[in-house]
């Protein structure tokens, strides 16, 4: 079972954003990716998506994975930069291609920018 928890911290340059996940079963976690990158962090605004962290960024094309072990965690940053005045929707998860993985690494939160 993977906890996970988004944090976001104004900087001068706009907001940090780190998603943590932590396994908080008994058991360690099988974690496959299909490349070089493991996490996503996205912004949207209404219905709309404002800000992709993947976006213009490449990554290796090799099969990966990391492991869990119980109570251990890893972590994840990207930087979200200067956004418009406005309420935020800002999501992040990992990019394992282990659906359930996936799902129970999301972390959502609302971020108003003044």
């Amino acid at each position: 079972m993977l906890d996970s928890t988004l944090t976001v911290t104004p900087t001068p340059d706009g907001f940090d954003l780190t998603l943590a996940v932590e396994n908080a079963g008994g058991d360690a976690v099988e974690l496959p990716f299909s490349d070089g990158q493991r996490a996503e962090f996205v912004a949207e605004r209404g219905d709309e998506e404002v800000w992709r962290w993947s976006d213009d960024r490449g990554f290796t094309m090799a099969l990966g994975s990391e492991e869990l072990a119980p109570g251990e965690a890893v972590s994840y940053d990207a930087t979200f930069p200067s956004p418009d005045a406005g309420e935020y929707e800002v999501r992040a998860w990992l990019t394992t291609t282990d659906a359930d993985a996936r799902a129970e690494s999301a972390a959502t939160t609302t971020l108003v920018v003044e």
